[in-house]
């Protein structure tokens, strides 16, 4: 297997530093170098990497002159690299022991692009609790085992959108035969180039084993190398995404895709910003001139996007910030529930008069909202199921929720509000006469031909 370079970027991090370099250097594969790029920190982490360099030929250190940020140190990190795959970790993080080997071994068979892993944020007074993310059978599927590319997926059915380099194993020739480097903002500057990675790569494969690989510890300190935190910095990096996929001739493949994430992530910096004047500027940029600034890269294939995702970004432009509505806007279900609910109550209605008993599976936000919709109507199902164990016996618009295990044994119907949902729901009861429906499909279909 072929060398691994681990880049990392420090800045006054020696509180958990010692912890990070451990975790690398108990790595069960060991042909790899650590790349320690120290962005002028002004704590006790010089003399943490160059005790830990002095035991170890294979950590290399890099020295900032000045203050840099984190985009200029990785992008540092990348060009002295000398290995054929790369991976990023914080300062403050910590990898799992078989990372590298079950990473690595991945890239040398799929002979892949970028591997995908499990990366999870844990407080970190737990961020040595070994931890595995529960997957349906669906997703082995779909990511595990074979390769694959982002437009092998609808963009919602793509689950892989997270904005951190450090869920993946990326070919070194791969980023520089795609001019890939991390763009040079206080914060957001890693979305850049986790998106684009996934737009230009041809063969992705997600590791198949569960565990997670990546432990992202958070904590309030102010250490980390990118802390000066603007939502300013989030258009930025859309934007770039934008102009780079027009500048690529790749908008024409992928605009569902960018909108979809656009749409997106804009909500989720609004829901996750705590300073309200930050908030409500940033807002009234976006509404005044930031998301027809995105919008004109594309414009051409704007009529080719989602509705939904039109009527997101429509938003933004039409309505005040007071309004509020980011709040509490719809769901894509909801959306086109309100849109084209007609069709899933005659379904229901159908089959309950063929004495047919329909049981819903899953009580999330799309179940309750069904429930509801149907509630409003005069329309009651069976029941309703969720694996969730802290839901089990609670009650939801008139209905005592229950496992799917005792559930399905008198189920006619397995109604669902995903796709994700559908597929992993008939794998479990394929060798039944059940019958699992899809409700957003019925929807969708509807809208299709509408």
């Amino acid at each position: 297997m072929k060398v691994i370079s681990i880049i990392m970027p420090l800045f006054n991090a020696e509180k958990y530093l010692q912890e990070a370099l451990k975790s690398i250097l108990s790595q069960t594969y060991k042909d790899f170098e650590v790349i320690c790029i120290d962005d002028c920190s002004t704590d006790g982490t010089r003399n943490i990497i160059e005790k830990f360099r002095d035991n170890d030929a294979r950590i290399r250190i890099l020295f900032n002159e000045e203050h840099l940020g984190a985009a200029p140190s990785r992008n540092k990190g990348l060009k002295e690299a000398r290995g054929e795959y790369i991976v990023f970790l914080d300062g403050d993080d910590v990898f799992e022991e078989e990372l590298l080997e079950k990473a690595g071994y991945a890239m040398e068979k799929y002979r892949v692009d970028i591997v995908l892993f499990e990366y999870f944020h844990v407080p970190s007074e737990t961020i040595h609790s070994k931890k595995t993310i529960k997957r349906e059978e669906s997703f082995r599927e779909n990511y595990c085992k074979a390769p694959f590319s982002m437009e092998d997926f609808e963009p919602r059915e793509f689950l892989w959108w997270a904005a951190s380099p450090c869920n993946r194993m990326l070919r070194r020739r791969f980023l520089e035969e795609n001019r890939l480097e991390f763009q040079d903002l206080p914060s957001s500057n890693d979305v850049y180039f986790a998106q684009m990675c996934l737009f230009c790569a041809r063969r992705i494969i997600c590791l198949d084993d569960r565990r997670v690989m990546v432990y992202a510890r958070d904590h309030s300190e102010p250490m980390r190398i990118s802390s000066r935190r603007n939502p300013m910095c989030s258009f930025y990096a859309m934007e770039k995404l934008c102009r780079e996929l027009k500048e690529r001739n790749m908008l024409g493949k992928y605009a569902s895709y960018l909108y979809l994430k656009l749409a997106a992530y804009f909500m989720y910096v609004l829901n996750v910003e705590k300073n309200e004047e930050y908030r409500k500027n940033f807002y009234n940029f976006l509404h005044e001139e930031g998301i027809s600034t995105c919008i004109k890269y594309g414009k051409e294939y704007y009529g080719w996007i989602d509705e939904y995702d039109r009527y997101i970004l429509e938003s933004f432009q039409n309505d005040v910030y007071e309004s509020r509505w980011f709040d509490h806007p719809d769901t894509y279900f909801q959306y086109y529930l309100k849109k084209h609910g007609d069709i899933i109550c005659e379904f229901i209605k159908d089959g309950i008069s063929r004495h047919k008993k329909m049981v819903l599976w899953g009580v999330g936000i799309n179940g309750k909202i069904l429930l509801h919709y149907l509630s409003d109507r005069s329309i009651r199902i069976f029941g309703i199921a969720d694996y969730d164990k802290a839901k089990q016996g609670t009650m939801v618009s008139g209905y005592e929720i229950t496992d799917p295990a005792v559930s399905v044994q008198e189920a006619d119907y397995i109604l669902v509000t995903s796709k994700a949902l559908y597929q992993g729901v008939s794998s479990m009861v394929k060798d039944s006469e059940i019958v699992v429906t899809d409700l957003l499909d019925m929807l969708l279909e509807r809208e299709t031909n509408s």
